[in-house]
C-alpha cells in the first residue's frame, strides 16, 4: 500500500505548561501538517510559538478554530476556562482532546457533553492514566473474568500542597478548584472505568478546609459511592501535605 496518510492541522489553545506539551509533541508529530496555537499571555504564546516553529499564534481562540487550516484541537487552558474554546471547536466540528477536567461547573460539563453528541464530533478527556500499562492488564484481566465480580473498591491519593497552590494562585474563582475536582478526577475516572458498567446511584462525601481555606480550596474529600449493583466505591483525596512531603 503506497501514498501518504492524511495530516491534520492542529490547534492548541492554552500555551501554558500542558498546552507546551502537547504543542511540541505535535510539532515532532509527522501526521501534524499545520499547528496553530492561542494564548490570552501574548508573550507566553509567542514565546511557545516560536519553541515549536509554530504556523500561527493568536490571542482569540474564536480566530484560531475559524482558521481553515485547523482539523483538530487541543483544549489545553487553565481548568476554569474549558469550556469557551470547546463549545466554538464543536461549533466547527473539530475533533478534540480536552485536558481533564471537562469543566469546574456541573452545568457547563453537561452543556458541553449536550453540544459533542448533537454535533457527532470525536472527542476524548485527557484521562491518559487508562494508557498506563499496568492499569490495562487490569482491565483486561477484568474483561475476561479472571479477577471475577468487583464488589468493593478504594481509592486514595495524596499530594503536598505545592501544586494546588499554584493552580488556585492562578485565577479568582477558586470555589470549584477542589482536590476531587482537580486532581482525583483522574483517580475517579480510573476506578470508574474499570467497573466498567457499573453505575453510581448515591453518593455520600464530605469535606474540610483547615489547611487551604487560607487559599479558597479545600483539603481532603473523602466519598462514598453506592452502585447499581450493590458495590461500594470509596474515593479519598487530600492535596494539603506539607510542601517537603513525601522527603520529611
Amino acid at each position: 500500500m503506497t501514498g501518504l496518510r492524511q495530516q491534520f492541522g492542529l490547534a492548541v489553545v492554552g500555551c501554558g505548561t500542558i498546552g507546551r506539551i502537547r504543542a511540541s509533541f505535535a510539532r515532532a508529530y509527522p501526521g501534524i501538517g499545520w499547528l496553530g496555537l492561542c494564548d490570552r499571555d501574548e508573550e507566553l504564546g509567542r514565546r511557545l510559538a516560536a519553541d515549536t516553529k509554530a504556523d500561527f499564534f493568536t490571542t482569540d481562540y474564536e480566530a484560531l478554530l475559524a482558521r481553515p487550516e485547523v482539523s483538530a484541537a487541543i483544549i489545553a487552558t487553565d481548568e476554569n476556562y474549558h469550556a469557551g474554546p470547546t463549545l466554538a471547536a464543536v461549533k466547527h466540528g473539530h475533533r478534540l482532546f480536552i485536558e481533564k477536567p471537562l469543566a469546574t461547573d456541573a452545568g457547563e460539563s453537561a452543556q458541553i457533553l449536550a453540544a459533542i453528541e448533537a454535533a457527532g464530533v470525536d472527542a476524548v478527556v485527557g484521562y491518559t492514566q487508562r494508557f498506563r500499562r499496568r492499569f490495562l492488564v487490569v482491565k483486561e484481566k477484568l474483561l475476561t473474568g479472571q479477577v471475577g465480580d468487583v464488589t468493593a473498591v478504594i481509592a486514595r491519593a495524596f499530594m503536598n500542597r505545592m501544586g494546588p497552590i499554584a493552580t488556585v494562585q492562578r485565577t479568582n474563582q477558586r470555589s470549584n478548584l477542589t482536590p476531587m475536582v482537580v486532581s482525583g478526577t483522574h483517580s475517579l475516572d480510573m476506578c470508574m472505568w474499570l467497573m466498567g458498567d457499573k453505575t453510581p446511584v448515591e453518593v455520600y462525601a464530605r469535606s474540610n478546609d483547615r489547611t487551604m481555606s487560607a487559599h479558597g480550596t479545600k483539603d481532603s474529600t473523602f466519598g462514598l459511592f453506592t452502585m447499581d449493583d450493590g458495590a461500594l466505591f470509596s474515593m479519598n483525596i487530600s492535596w494539603a501535605l506539607p510542601t517537603h512531603w513525601p522527603a520529611s
